[in-house]
């Protein structure tokens, strides 16, 4: 293990684990772990280099630490980054090598899905380590929904809170996967307009969500744009193009770099932070480390509500401070 003091997002413990000649992983937590339990999924992705994949580790580990704090959840951030070519269902071997890691750490890291991660993985993964958080014990209860859900709140929240918006609400959601689909179906259902767009879309995609090829999505003018696909897919050339009011994200750190995000700002569009809108999972996480009796007992709905109450309270305080003070979201919460 490796103490690494990153210039943007300050010390982190990093350990990375080479696996076999096309697959390695990282894992980077918070030093605060012994105190407060790591917590993050397990990211699945192919990187140009190890370098790459440990800034990923970093830079994820920070968001959820982010997270963690704003929603005093009982965890401490963290983040495994899996680099490989192979696909994870012809892997397995890796998921037992994340599982001694895990046994290793000893109850200071806990892990769950995160991209191109599932329950299935997950349920391997509990047969040799006890340190994951899936609602495998509760599978009436999706994270990814609760996940969708709170970023609904979130929008919702902002829309009946900011000024601005007109009587039909126009929502640019990006990623069409679990997460934002639940969004869309949220926004359908309250009688907003939804365009969105996917380089896979599936049937799965509500009907009533007119799809947009990439750069017809990006110049659309929409009241607020969500990021339900990847991190950082806001760069600088992309986030010249943003024809929305605010950006709410599911996705952790959706810009590339900080200047990014600080162009953003300048082009006068809102922000309010991924760790502010994207709890759910964490949420779901910290109810089933704290209360596993009363969290094999819930409902989706219930999780979806409390993860609602707690995201749509936050986001109303946060637009009701900035707006006294004369500040953006992200300016108050990172002064």
């Amino acid at each position: 293990m490796a103490i690494i003091d990153h210039p943007a997002y300050g010390t982190y413990e990093v350990e990375t684990i080479v696996v076999d000649d096309t697959t390695s992983f990282t894992l980077a937590c918070s030093p605060r772990r012994n105190t407060l339990p790591g917590n993050g999924g397990i990211r699945w992705l192919s990187y140009d280099s190890r370098a790459a994949q440990e800034e990923e580790a970093i830079m994820l580990a920070h968001a959820m630490d982010r997270k963690h704090g704003l929603y005093q959840t009982g965890f401490s951030g963290g983040k495994i980054v899996v680099n490989s070519t192979a696909k994870p269902e012809n892997a397995m071997h890796v998921f037992d090598a994340i599982a001694q890691l895990l046994n290793r750490y000893n109850g200071s890291m806990y892990t769950g899905c995160d991209i191109n991660t599932s329950s299935t993985h997950m349920q391997y993964l509990r047969l040799s380590s006890p340190w994951i958080l899936d609602a495998l014990e509760s599978p009436q209860i999706n994270t990814s929904i609760a996940t969708g859900y709170g970023v609904w709140s979130a929008l919702q929240t902002v829309i009946e809170h900011a000024p601005g918006t007109g009587a039909r609400p126009q929502i640019a959601i990006h990623g069409m996967g679990k997460v934002g689909c639940e969004i869309a179906r949220q926004c359908l259902k309250h009688g907003y307009d939804v365009v969105g767009f996917d380089v896979r879309p599936t049937p799965a995609i509500p009907a009533e969500v007119r799809m947009l090829d990439k750069e017809a999505f990006w110049a659309f003018p929409s009241d607020i744009l969500c990021i339900a696909s990847l991190s950082g897919i806001l760069d600088a050339s992309t986030v010249e193009k943003v024809a929305a009011r605010w950006v709410i994200s599911s996705s952790n750190s959706p810009f590339s770099s900080p200047e990014t995000q600080n162009r953003l700002l300048e082009r006068g569009i809102n922000y309010l932070p991924d760790y502010v809108s994207n709890a759910g999972a964490v949420l779901c996480d910290s109810i089933e480390k704290m209360y596993p009796d009363r969290y094999r007992n819930m409902s989706q709905d219930q999780a979806n509500e409390y993860v609602a109450a707690l995201i749509s309270n936050r986001t109303r305080e946060l637009i009701g401070r900035s707006q006294v003070l004369g500040f953006d979201v992200h300016m108050l919460l990172t002064a």
